[in-house]
């Protein structure tokens, strides 16, 4: 898709109208001076552009680098009473005395002032101080009090002035203009666009090597005497897809059958036939392209009807065949399977989801839990505000983790209940009316490699997993697994039931396209960012936006020296929580089944675990846990071999026991 030149229209002023003499001196002086960027020097086009600018939203991309969010002056007069609140006042102190302090006697008299700098300086200290001098550099000079003494004012190059001191707001903003001092009460604000690259040259038009392969395709349809012609094609940025359309008679297997042969006839690493193309009467041929463009991460984030679109949850994904850019709505999803082999572009495009949500998203409104088995792929984003806690690495702290977000998907329906609402949407625009709610956030689970969790904890994790797949949409908790086996003991079936949306990349065979797609054609995929998405209805062929590990690194570092972590638990409640679980776990007086299998046992004075098993519907080793149990509290007998169990208490004693 062609980048788009916007541009100003420019309004034509009447030439009869004569200019006054100060003004064609201006004009003469600024065409005269070129203009030297602070940041890039004269190496500057003296052209006035202004990007993504359209009528009526002039500035607007400059909204992304504000420290604070814009107020209208009638706002902040009416609050503060005067709009220069944020400046701090300078109290007796001259701004000519000031401004003397940094400069030396030789560079006062060269460029005119007095020969007896003493003279001059004495004049500037007997001047009455001023009432309305600020200091812009956001420092106070020295205290207002009236036990202060002004310091002294001698040039810097007549003693050891220590201006570093002096100036410390000053130095470090010039040292470090990207990364300002953290606030911890400052309202977050996104991350500014310059920390990502951008593709400057434009996408190429050339279609010679197109119109090449469009007769290959014709001429080896004639070859095999198959009836039809290539009606219409759209380049990519990786691949183009022709469209065939057949005669009347001819059948579509037919095209399928030759594919081989289209390719090697076409010299491709790889081409994949879609026959039919849905919702149209022509057959699809995805050919790789001769040379191949490279999708930027930059390039979509910078698009202001994405940005503004006020869903924080809408990913950027990438940029389909016909060069529509593709976003991923988390809300609507509501749980996704990614699945693709080692440099496919699975982790990059993990990257570009989690980069989406920190550019258009706030801590208050999105949380993430980011597990990572591999330490290797979330590492970068310790300490960032988003993150709900650290880092995972550990599979048993993950099953852990999973189990929070199923304790706190029950907490939040129950908080619906009470208040008469269905889903998180409507809980949020209730908390906004009433001041005794809480606004909820988005959680949204993300974990890079399922399959080594489901090695380590699989009965576990896969029960977590397909209780936040059934229910957990409603209370704004996603979802998103990665893989590099999509086979079927990793991504079982009541798993897949409940999760629609599926993203394929490059997979080594045509069975584990299958597992993951329930069809073939991703093992016909090129790799490095070439995917199929698919929504549960709709299957689209994606070339993913790429974000490189210097991007990555230079937005974290910003969030943690500006912002800093602010988890909602840390990893030490989740190890106590862990190691809270398995003592629980080993103790068969915490089943739930416990007491009522104990009542039962002693009513009908039998203690045998065959008639448990089918009187409770539960498992033996389970039904063999809870009778130790009842052994270890007197309330059976020892088992010996050949024996039965005897039970020791009455219904009394029994009730004295559990009370106890």
């Amino acid at each position: 898709m062609a980048k788009k030149d916007f541009y100003i229209p420019k309004i034509e002023v009447d030439s009869s109208k004569k200019k006054t003499e100060n003004q064609a001196e201006s004009e003469k002086r600024r065409n005269q001076e070129r203009f030297v960027s602070p940041y890039y020097g004269p190496n500057v086009k003296d052209v006035l552009t202004y990007p993504f600018v359209k009528y009526g939203n002039r500035g607007s991309q400059y909204e992304g680098l504000r420290d604070k969010p814009l107020v209208p002056e009638e706002k902040v007069i009416q609050k503060y009473g005067t709009k220069y609140h944020e400046f701090k006042q300078i109290q007796g102190i001259r701004e000519d005395a000031r401004l003397a302090e940094i400069i030396t006697e030789e560079e006062f008299t060269s460029s005119g002032g007095p020969e007896n700098w003493e003279d001059e300086l004495g004049r500037l200290e007997d001047l009455p101080p001023l009432d309305d001098e600020y200091d812009f550099y956001g420092k106070t000079i020295y205290s207002g009090n009236d036990s202060d003494t002004a310091p002294e004012f001698v040039p810097s190059g007549r003693r050891n002035f220590n201006s570093e001191q002096r100036y410390t707001g000053y130095n470090t903003r010039r040292e470090n203009p990207i990364f300002p001092e953290r606030r911890p009460s400052q309202k977050y604000v996104a991350p500014p666009q310059t920390l990502l690259k951008r593709d400057q040259s434009a996408r190429t038009s050339d279609y010679t090597s197109v119109n090449f392969q469009k007769e290959i395709i014709d001429r080896t349809l004639r070859d095999f005497r198959i009836g039809g012609h290539v009606v219409h094609f759209t380049k990519g940025p990786t691949v183009t897809q022709f469209e065939i359309k057949l005669d009347a008679g001819v059948k579509v297997e037919r095209v399928k059958n030759i594919a081989r042969n289209l390719q090697m006839n076409l010299e491709g690493k790889s081409i994949r036939i879609e026959a039919p193309i849905p919702g149209k009467s022509t057959i699809g041929i995805e050919v790789p392209n001769i040379e191949q463009e490279k999708v930027l991460f930059g390039d979509l984030m910078t698009r202001p009807e994405f940005l503004n679109d006020g869903n924080p949850l809408n990913v950027a994904l990438g940029i389909d065949i016909g060069g529509d850019f593709i976003t991923l709505d988390i809300t609507q999803m509501p749980h996704a399977l990614i699945a693709g082999t080692t440099g496919s572009g699975k982790s990059v495009c993990i990257h570009s989801i989690i980069n989406s949500m920190i550019f258009k998203s706030t801590p208050e409104e999105v949380r993430l839990v980011l597990i990572d088995p591999k330490l290797i792929e979330f590492t970068s984003y310790e300490d960032i505000p988003h993150l709900a806690t650290p880092v995972i690495n550990d599979p048993k702290l993950a099953t852990t983790a999973l189990k929070w977000a199923v304790d706190e998907m029950q907490n939040r329906y129950e908080l619906f209940k009470a208040c008469r609402r269905r889903d998180i949407s409507s809980y949020n625009e209730l908390a906004e009316e009433d001041p005794n709610l809480r606004k909820l956030p988005f959680i949204v689970i993300i974990i890079d490699e399922l399959a080594d969790l489901m090695f380590v904890a699989s009965s576990s994790v896969e029960e977590y997993i397909q209780r936040l797949a059934q229910k957990a949409r409603a209370a704004g908790i996603h979802l998103i697994m990665a893989t590099q086996r999509p086979s079927t003991d990793i991504i079982k079936g009541p798993i897949k039931a409940n999760i629609p949306t599926r993203i394929a990349f490059a997979l080594n065979s045509q069975v584990d396209s299958m597992t993951i797609l329930d069809k073939s054609g991703a093992d016909k995929l090129l790799g490095k960012g070439d995917m199929l998405y698919s929504d549960g209805v709709n299957e689209i062929r994606v070339q993913g936006a790429y974000i490189s590990l210097e991007e990555i690194m230079a937005i974290t570092d910003y969030l943690r020296q500006k912002y800093g972590p602010d988890f909602l638990f840390s990893k030490e409640d989740l190890t106590e929580k862990m190691q809270y679980e398995e003592a629980l776990g080993s103790d068969p007086r915490s089943d739930e089944y416990f007491e009522v299998i104990a009542q039962y046992v002693v009513e009908n004075n039998n203690a045998s675990i065959n008639r448990i098993q089918k009187r409770f519907g539960i498992g033996f080793n389970r039904a063999q846990n809870i009778m130790m149990g009842l052994e270890e509290l007197g309330i059976v007998s020892e088992g010996m071999a050949g024996k039965p169990r005897t039970v020791l208490v009455t219904l009394e004693e029994l009730e004295d026991i559990l009370n106890q």
